[in-house]
């Protein structure tokens, strides 16, 4: 795909549906016909053929992209989309690591994947790996970086959307050199909001029914339906809040969760160069203005950054010569 191309690489329960929201409304957008293709990830060996047949409405000077929240932990994906098409703008959305974990953890319980007498966090967390370790940004952002330039990646924050979503909006139409006039119709929807199906074989039938749909091409015909109140309708019959059924997480869980992550958040300033205390406290504050990974004098660039757990440290000026040095 040689036009204008983006891609959303998560982190996973961060805001992504948010960002494909806006886009998706976006008149100089044209979207994947479904949100997360996962090429790059899981479905690599289908071929780049196979992975521009997701966009049937492609259509020259028009920005063509697709997010898929899988890319950001792995490993693989950096190398393989430098390779596909090394212009390639990035879109990256996080939030509290610690509150996004929890997040995740609501997510596998809502979808079967964790089940039981027990389904506390504490509980989530030893079962699945996956919690700590979609939580650890500055490790993957790190790897990122070594392929991308800071001026390809835009960063934003879901404390951000939170506060400002015309503002970040707008950012992220910039960014990608569209009209950053558009005021979406998704710009205050809560999207994802946590929720448990009362029935999950009536979710099974309407996720086939949407697939179907799709197949046959008929998306348009779905998303009237949504609009005509079925949409509504069908989430008081059949959710309930998470909260319901997942026990309230202990402030010493998030404590402890909070220090092992110590390492990871210190390195998201360091790349950001912008400090996040309310990461480390579990607190919300004023949020500040989204960066592009540029430049902020708010906080002061450490003399070397170190990715957590690898045992090297290098000099800042040398880090910064390795992970710009990509065009």
């Amino acid at each position: 795909m040689t036009q204008n191309f983006f891609i959303g690489i998560g982190a996973q329960k961060c805001a992504s549906t948010w960002l494909h929201d806006i886009l998706l409304d976006h008149p100089g957008v044209v979207l994947g016909q479904r949100k997360e293709i996962d090429f790059f990830s899981y479905h690599y060996g289908r071929g780049h053929q196979w992975y521009e047949r997701q966009f049937p409405e492609l259509r020259q000077g028009v920005l063509a992209g697709e997010i898929s929240p899988s890319y950001f932990v792995t490993q693989d994906v950096p190398a393989r989309l430098r390779a596909y098409n090394p212009s390639v703008k990035i879109l990256l959305s996080l939030r509290d690591p610690v509150e996004r974990a929890i997040s995740n953890h609501r997510h596998e319980v809502r979808l079967g994947n964790f089940s039981g007498p027990d389904l506390g966090f504490e509980a989530g967390l030893d079962n699945n790996p996956m919690y700590f370790e979609q939580s650890r940004y500055g490790t993957h952002l790190l790897r990122w970086r070594s392929h991308f330039p800071a001026s390809r990646i835009l960063v934003v924050l879901q404390e951000d959307i939170e506060a400002n979503p015309v503002s970040v909006a707008q950012q992220v139409y910039s960014f990608l050199d569209l009209d950053p006039g558009h005021l979406s119709a998704a710009l205050h929807a809560r999207s994802n909001e946590s929720h448990l199906h009362r029935s999950r074989g009536l979710e099974s039938v309407r996720l086939g029914l949407r697939g179907t749909a799709r197949s046959l091409g008929m998306d348009a015909v779905w998303r009237a339906a949504q609009r005509a109140g079925l949409q509504p309708l069908y989430r008081r019959l059949n959710r309930r809040a998470s909260t319901l059924a997942i026990p309230r997480v202990s402030e010493a869980t998030r404590q402890h969760l909070r220090e092992r992550l110590e390492g990871e958040i210190r390195l998201v300033e360091e790349l950001l160069e912008r400090p996040l205390p309310t990461w480390r406290t579990g607190t919300r504050a004023e949020a500040g203005a989204t960066l592009m990974g540029g430049h902020d004098d708010r906080i002061a660039p450490r003399a070397s950054l170190r990715a957590p757990g690898s045992g090297s440290e290098r000099s800042g000026s040398l880090l910064v010569s390795e992970i710009g040095g990509s065009q």
